[in-house]
């Protein structure tokens, strides 16, 4: 009888009544586990998901780019490093990096939990995107990373040096001088 009032309190207190998670298995191969799956399964499920793009902080470039009155990018262009947008005639490679996933600094954000395999998987990203950079390079483009924080407002100056490249080039293929302060038309 008190178990059903107690769990009539956890759903009344907007709660289900969930059983109580197993505890994480320390990485030894030990029997706790928090996956209903085995880990060459959870692998092989995590495998096949595939990323949506970093959508927001994309949707915010394409305004700076739109205030600016860039135009010419593409997105989602086939070319080695999938940058976030290819400024194919000019040769320059736009990437939007978030700082959590490819280890800036900015917000001191490091998990405490499972910190070895998110300091591996860091690295990881980090040793990718300088692959990326060489190649795309070697390639002839120029290559621009974009963090997601330089889109904040104390940032701005930041973002501002950041997309310079992008907009002097611009300005170049257009034969709008970067002194003469034209607006690119």
């Amino acid at each position: 009888m008190k178990d059903d009032s107690k769990k009539k309190k956890r759903v009344a207190k907007g709660g289900a009544d969930l059983p109580k998670l197993p505890g994480l298995s320390g990485g030894d191969g030990s029997s706790k586990r928090s996956d209903v799956f085995s880990v060459s399964k959870r692998s092989d499920v995590m495998s096949k998901v595939r990323s949506t793009k970093n959508k927001s902080t994309e949707l915010r470039l394409i305004e700076e780019f739109k205030r600016r009155r860039i135009t010419g990018w593409r997105r989602q262009a086939k070319l080695f490093g999938k940058p976030d947008f290819l400024f194919r005639g000019l040769r320059i490679a736009v990437f939007v990096d978030g700082c959590f996933w490819h280890g800036h600094d900015c917000r001191n954000t490091k998990p405490k939990d499972h910190a070895e395999y998110w300091r591996a998987k860091i690295e990881r990203n980090q040793a990718r995107d300088r692959a990326v950079n060489e190649r795309l390079e070697a390639l002839g483009y120029r290559v621009v990373r974009v963090w997601e924080c330089d889109f904040k407002k104390a940032n701005a100056e930041r973002l501002e040096e950041k997309l310079r490249p992008v907009v002097e080039a611009f300005e170049r293929s257009k034969g709008v001088g970067v002194a003469s302060g034209r607006v690119p038309s």
